[in-house]
């Protein structure tokens, strides 16, 4: 899907209220930006095209910007859990840290999101980074402390190898 013409849509809307920090490439695959909220406060805002339909279930308010609609925290931290395995950024590992510490309570549905994983991927993909290549890939994020995706690291790391001897909890 292309979404330049939603981005087209969301700049003449707000009326230079928003900033576009990631351009679209070439397919117009997704892009990036700052939504300037009507206190003075920016709130980042980045889309994707998606090759699959999101149930209407796994889609809420947002509650800075009513209008716009975004997947629920489950199928955030769903996703992001997909793309430790799909992809290796070390941002994906600082987010999952970041729901789980303001949300603890979907840690259990974490587990499960990880034991749907291919374990062998995930692992490959886990084991493949150091603390010195998640703070390298992590020093374009102000404000992002690359220890918060190590220790996220490590615990998914413990739960692929609790699941491996039988004593996860999914």
């Amino acid at each position: 899907m292309d979404t330049r013409p939603l981005l087209a849509e969301l700049e003449r809307s707000t009326e230079g209220g928003f900033e576009v920090v990631q351009v679209p490439d070439e397919l117009g695959s997704g892009f990036g930006g700052l939504l300037a909220l009507p206190g003075g406060e920016k709130i980042a805002i980045q889309v994707l095209s998606n090759y699959e339909d999101v149930p209407e279930g796994d889609l809420v308010p947002s509650t800075t910007a009513p209008p716009i609609q975004r997947v629920t925290l489950r199928r955030y931290l769903a996703d992001k859990i997909q793309c430790v395995v799909e992809r290796v950024e070390a941002r994906d590992l600082f987010d999952i840290g970041a729901v789980l510490g303001a949300r603890p309570d979907l840690s259990l549905a974490a587990r499960r999101f990880v034991a749907d994983q291919d374990a062998l991927l995930l692992a490959e993909r886990l084991t493949g980074w150091s603390e010195a290549s998640i703070a390298e890939d992590l020093g374009a994020y102000a404000g992002v402390d690359p220890r918060q995706a190590v220790v996220t690291l490590k615990m998914l790391l413990s739960w692929l190898a609790e699941d491996a001897r039988g004593g996860g909890s999914t």
